[in-house]
């Protein structure tokens, strides 16, 4: 939330009568409404939110189409985790004013949370059009636009946040992102090293910097990059993940079956860690064990193919012929390529 200056306007006047002992306060006519803003304005700031609410209530009383009041009361509705209010708020202030742009970006984000990722993206078009300029808008723009698989879009958003701010870490890791989606391993690489360059404790930019430097069979690099990860942020069972998968791609299985056990240690539900750990034990023949740990993987994921992969491949060791063509042609149905080949020999 930015800083909200607060107005400096004349509130008051001082009525002097001569005939009379004392002089009297006076409020300006029609100021009462913005008197009763700028006190909620600086309760807000002071971090008074329930307090700024209530001044803001007043204000809006007094001027029911007080735009500004309605926005700072979501802002502060905001604070305190009631977000249908600040919906509401937000579009009393749109309704108050249709050109204040700004409402809209901020809609639009409460709508992201609720994972409304359409409306979202109509909300932050509306604000751009109308000329709010807000690095954050446009990366909040690119997030959706990348949630919504469309990469060269998101793309464009998240140049557009870094020329506003030369300094956005988490555009340059999201667009980063974008283009290890598109293959474009260099510009992935090129991305995620300079928002590590600008923020050295985002964990996230180190991890998935990893991923793609693995991708490209710089192992020693990839795993800098995860240890970097895990150091900075001890509880992060992705990066652990992660780097099992470094190690299993070397063949460091002891290595690998340690972090896929820290991972699901931290994240008990991580349906990949318990994949991966189902695939290492069949690396190395442990298949009832692998069994285990793919059952899991699956209970977890009922949809995921690879995992489906992995046990008929463990299943076909431990000698049952019928459950791995089941778990072959379920991979099949899930779209995993790789398993039409092992599905042949069930015909």
């Amino acid at each position: 939330m930015r800083k909200i200056s607060l107005l400096l306007i004349a509130l008051i006047t001082y009525n002097y009568s001569f005939s009379q002992a004392d002089s009297t306060l006076v409020v300006v006519e029609g100021q009462e409404a913005q008197l009763a803003y700028n006190e909620g304005i600086e309760l807000f700031s002071s971090g008074s939110f329930q307090a700024a609410i209530a001044k803001f209530d007043q204000a809006i009383s007094i001027n029911q189409n007080f735009a500004k009041a309605y926005f700072n009361r979501g802002s502060a509705k905001e604070k305190i985790n009631d977000v249908n209010g600040a919906i509401a708020d937000y579009t009393s202030a749109i309704s108050s004013d249709t050109s204040y742009a700004e409402p809209y970006y901020t809609r639009g984000k409460l709508k992201y949370n609720k994972n409304d990722n359409d409306a979202a993206m109509q909300d932050f078009e509306i604000a751009i059009n109308k000329g709010f300029k807000s690095a954050n808008l446009f990366y909040f723009a690119g997030v959706v636009q990348f949630l919504l698989e469309d990469y060269d879009r998101a793309i464009e958003f998240y140049t557009k946040a870094i020329a506003l701010d030369s300094q956005h870490a988490f555009s340059y890791n999201d667009r980063g992102s974008c283009k290890r989606k598109k293959e474009d391993f260099a510009g992935a690489i090129a991305d995620y090293e300079k928002a590590t360059e600008i923020d050295p404790k985002l964990a996230l930019a180190y991890d998935n910097l990893s991923v793609v430097k693995a991708k490209k069979e710089d192992y020693s690099g990839a795993l800098q990059a995860s240890n970097r990860a895990i150091q900075l942020k001890p509880d992060f069972y992705i990066a652990y993940n992660n780097r099992g998968s470094i190690n299993l791609l070397q063949k460091e299985y002891d290595k690998a079956t340690l972090d896929f056990k820290k991972a699901i240690e931290l994240k008990s539900d991580y349906a990949f860690a318990y994949n991966n750990l189902g695939n290492v034990k069949n690396k190395q023949k442990d298949y009832k064990g692998a069994l285990e740990s793919l059952n899991k993987a699956i209970e977890l994921k009922p949809d995921y193919g690879i995992a489906y992969l992995n046990r008929g491949i463990a299943k076909e060791m431990l000698r049952d012929r019928e459950g791995r063509c089941a778990d072959w042609k379920k991979a099949v149905e899930l779209g995993v390529e790789q398993a039409k080949e092992y599905a042949l020999e069930c015909k």
